[in-house]
């Protein structure tokens, strides 16, 4: 049976597993832009557009085995990137720049987008870009 998109209407959020939950937080809001979603408890919830990323501190063992999951090891982001459109990807990449985060790729237009690859602190790599 092909799905014709009538069972997926949106991604509701993008849940990351980082080592500190306050550098992470500070990357993200500092470095990109996001806005901070306030709601209780310990999680950071960032407004991204109709969908939420949201950072989580590293579980207990115990917790990652209830949801059947392996705790995160090493580089986190390998065999994900994570695209987000933004205004302005000069701009972005240039604030990227002067606060020494690690840059995987120079701003290029591929694909009908002005982009760029960065990795985050825990080495999520995220793609920086807009349609042109």
């Amino acid at each position: 049976m092909a799905n014709d998109g009538k069972y997926m209407s949106e991604v509701h959020e993008v849940t990351l597993i980082v080592e500190n939950i306050e550098r992470s937080r500070e990357f993200y809001e500092n470095v990109l832009g996001f806005k901070r979603i306030e709601k209780p408890g310990s999680r950071v919830e960032l407004g991204a557009g109709g969908c939420s990323i949201v950072l989580e501190e590293d579980f207990e063992e115990e917790v990652f085995a209830q949801y059947n999951l392996r705790k995160p090891t090493g580089k986190r982001g390998n065999g994900l990137v994570l695209e987000l459109n933004v205004d302005d990807v000069e701009k972005i990449y240039e604030n990227a720049v002067s606060m020494g985060v690690e840059i995987l790729t120079e701003p290029k237009v591929m694909w009908g987008r002005n982009h760029f690859l960065l990795e985050d602190p825990d080495g999520y790599v995220l793609g920086i870009g807009k349609s042109v």
